[in-house]
């Protein structure tokens, strides 16, 4: 079956986009506070089922608004308002919105049991600084269509925050589930929000990760600065994108799957990012939904597969897995563009959304555990 189609210059890679704003808070260890803002330009909450835009339809991803002392007696970044990087803006091309409209699921795949918040963020850091991720072109579209799947179906609000501060334990518990949407590097080092974090998730709330999401808390040359957070999404990325931009063929592992049901058991190509990961036998914790077909995309030493990889030729595009009684989706898909305007994914996505958040059942048992993997 083939996807809609995927733009093979993959325009992500040369996208220009008008000035404005996106104001990324957090706390960051800068030697001194930058100068003060303008009021236009300080951070906002952001708490919608849909990104909200400024001037140039800028999507503005903040913190939500936190005036009061924290639980440790320091203030928050967004209440000192000093400690966050500006970052020049993003804007969504009209063009751009309206194929993500057109490509956005009418209908949630499961009917919510209730009311669902999700907890979106796009925060990347390098050296304890906000940086511009690899993915950082497809922000825009791939925020839009996130909240708007969320408002369009009555699946979850969405509310978009890169305030690592949303992440303490009596934050994070207003939301059904998290979703790194393109996070990359080490997010943050404190030991309380790491561990409620995964706390949050443990105990029965969910995790998305799309693309990026695999390359948080890493940052080369170490690829595990926080193993439990590897181990929580199921793997480490380590060794770059074996496939970066070219066509590569998508096998539907699990046809019987709700999260695959829009794929109707058959493989298509599309060409986007594909990471490769370190640890080995991954199908003994993972529950494949869709990998790559190398035998159909290529195989080669020119692709500088790890070790690990050549060995098992086992590349997972998609999964889900049980963390304790909490639920994990991750998709490697999204580093450009054109995955977020592309309908079947948009659906796959949602499926996943849904799932972490506790609405939609799937079989989670590992690969290596399913009746077929034994005969």
């Amino acid at each position: 079956m083939a996807l809609e189609s995927v733009d093979r210059r993959l325009e992500h890679r040369c996208l220009f986009l008008p000035a404005a704003f996106v104001l990324m808070p957090g706390t960051f260890p800068h030697p001194a506070p930058p100068p003060a803002l303008s009021a236009a330009h300080r951070p906002r909450s952001v708490a919608a089922s849909r990104p909200s835009r400024g001037p140039l339809g800028c999507i503005l991803l903040g913190g939500a608004r936190h005036n009061e002392t924290q639980p440790n007696g320091t203030q928050s970044a967004v209440a000192r308002g000093a400690w966050f990087k500006l970052l020049e803006g993003q804007a969504l091309p009209p063009e751009q919105k309206q194929k993500v409209d057109d490509a956005v699921p009418a209908k949630a795949v499961a009917k919510p049991r209730r009311p669902r918040r999700l907890l979106v963020s796009s925060l990347v850091m390098r050296d304890g600084h906000p940086w511009r991720g690899s993915s950082y072109a497809t922000n825009p579209s791939a925020n839009y269509a996130i909240g708007e799947m969320g408002k369009r179906t009555g699946a979850y609000e969405a509310v978009f925050s890169d305030d690592i501060e949303m992440f303490r334990a009596d934050r994070i518990k207003q939301f059904d589930a998290v979703c790194f949407l393109n996070t990359g590097g080490v997010l943050f080092e404190d030991p309380e929000l790491k561990k409620s974090l995964l706390a949050f998730i443990a105990g029965g709330k969910g995790f998305v990760g799309i693309h990026d999401a695999i390359a948080t808390f890493v940052q080369y040359p170490k690829y595990d600065q926080w193993p439990p957070f590897g181990q929580m999404l199921g793997a480490t990325e380590n060794g770059g994108h074996p496939w970066d931009g070219e066509s590569m063929t998508v096998k539907v592992e699990d046809p019987t799957s709700p999260l695959n049901a829009v794929f109707r058991g058959e493989d298509f190509q599309i060409a986007d990012q594909a990471f490769q990961f370190q640890e080995p036998n991954l199908r003994d914790h993972l529950h494949v939904l869709l990998s790559i077909d190398v035998e159909k995309t290529g195989f080669s030493p020119k692709h500088r597969i790890l070790a690990v990889r050549m060995a098992d030729k086992d590349f997972p595009v998609t999964w889900i897995r049980a963390y304790e009684k909490g639920r994990v989706f991750y998709c490697s898909l999204g580093h450009g563009a054109p995955v977020f305007w592309n309908a079947p994914l948009l659906e796959h996505f949602l499926a996943g959304i849904q799932y972490a958040l506790g609405d939609l059942k799937a079989d989670s048992t590992p690969s290596a555990d399913l009746p077929a993997a034994k005969k």
